[in-house]
């Protein structure tokens, strides 16, 4: 522990007034503070450092001088018991750090009442998730217990103990580190520790239909044979096929959206954080498709009555099983389709960007896949000659 002097510094131009300091050296690096206490030299008792029962204000100062001393120790003692090595300027940012949150926790939920109005409710309660898996697992979470070692026996605990996949433990902990980058930027960590600790994550894989299966489909749905139920769900999915949408963004189109040529609309997802309009080319089979949904309605939502989404995906795998398809179809598998097969046939991974959404190009890059065929296809064009 540093040895720590406690003592009273006179103004020069009034010798009887001075201030209370604390200085100390850590690695022959010498700090000194003001307490900010102020009294009357005649009321200081240099031998116990503090100030006299003189002083109407004594006991107020002498708490001051002691909450400064116990900060100080404080930091010293967490750096010790973590076995990280003190400096000067590790200090200074420990001991300036404000400590207005208890846990973690209470910091998170700061931040999200902060950031409500930004994130829509699909993300919160996804975000919830999370925290409450966290909470689990550390309830008392402070922002020091949070390491690069910390971060490997969550991650450890997510996959083993939770037995998540490794895509949903990936997303458990970008949604940590959000938070965690939060808190540092703020000044509630000395260091951000994810900056050390890499989220490792193979290549996502998805399923969609290739063009022959979607063939199938489209005639399973022009033949017009199925239930009902089936009939709607199956007509729903393929909007989604050729128009690129996610389901909830589909579900919240309106006529008035749609021109001859394409449709505007905004990501439901993203309509606070990036509010910025997405534009579709509108295919033969989707204008089609628009005209047996509507009729000759002018105005007013696409889709009107659906069942929801979880008994359309079920309804969505036993058409498959109709179709004699041996894929796990979802209503992801629309938007997935529209990707794959619009790529393999334009190979135009800028405009697919555009049409899908994203932010950042690295999004669109799950489906280069199908670039890497065309690759294949490519060089054999080569093989006509003979060496």
């Amino acid at each position: 522990m540093a040895s720590i002097k406690t003592f009273h510094k006179q103004y020069s131009e009034n010798k009887e007034d001075g201030i209370v300091w604390i200085s100390f050296y850590i690695n022959r690096d010498k700090i000194s503070c003001s307490t900010g206490v102020r009294c009357r030299q005649k009321h200081w008792d240099k031998n116990k450092s503090c100030v006299t029962i003189n002083d109407k204000q004594y006991k107020d100062k002498n708490l001051i001088i002691g909450k400064i001393h116990a900060r100080i120790n404080e930091v010293f003692v967490k750096y010790r018991l973590r076995n990280k090595k003190l400096t000067k300027d590790s200090f200074l940012r420990a001991y300036n750090r404000p400590n207005d949150y208890d846990t973690f926790f209470e910091f998170i939920d700061m931040y999200q009442k902060k950031n409500a109005i930004k994130s829509e409710l699909a993300t919160i309660m996804t975000h919830r998730g999370v925290i409450n898996k966290l909470k689990a697992f550390a309830p008392l979470l402070h922002f020091d217990d949070i390491t690069p070692e910390w971060l490997d026996d969550y991650y450890s605990y997510l996959r083993k103990k939770l037995k998540n996949n490794e895509n949903t433990a990936y997303k458990n902990m970008s949604t940590i580190r959000k938070y965690v980058r939060a808190a540092w930027k703020a000044g509630y960590m000395d260091e951000n520790p994810f900056e050390h600790w890499s989220i490792k994550r193979t290549k996502a894989s998805y399923c969609y239909l290739n063009e022959e299966e979607l063939r199938i489909l489209v005639n399973l749905y022009n033949e017009g044979e199925l239930e009902y139920k089936y009939h709607k769900t199956l007509e729903f999915f393929l909007f989604l096929c050729f128009s690129s949408l996610h389901i909830g963004d589909a579900k919240s189109l309106k006529l008035e959206q749609f021109n001859n040529d394409s449709f505007t609309y905004f990501r439901l997802k993203l309509r606070n954080s990036k509010p910025e309009p997405i534009v579709v080319p509108v295919s033969d089979p989707l204008r089609n498709l628009l005209r047996n949904l509507v009729g000759k309605r002018q105005k007013g939502p696409i889709f009107e009555r659906l069942h929801a989404d979880q008994t359309m995906n079920t309804f969505l795998k036993e058409i498959a099983k109709i179709a004699e398809i041996d894929k796990p179809l979802s209503h992801k598998v629309g938007r997935h389709t529209f990707a794959t097969i619009f790529l393999r046939r334009t190979k135009d991974l800028a405009s697919l960007k555009d049409i899908l959404g994203h932010s950042e190009l690295r999004e669109t890059l799950i489906y280069a896949h199908v670039l890497d065929e065309s690759k294949q296809e490519g060089v054999k064009v080569f093989n006509d000659f003979e060496i």
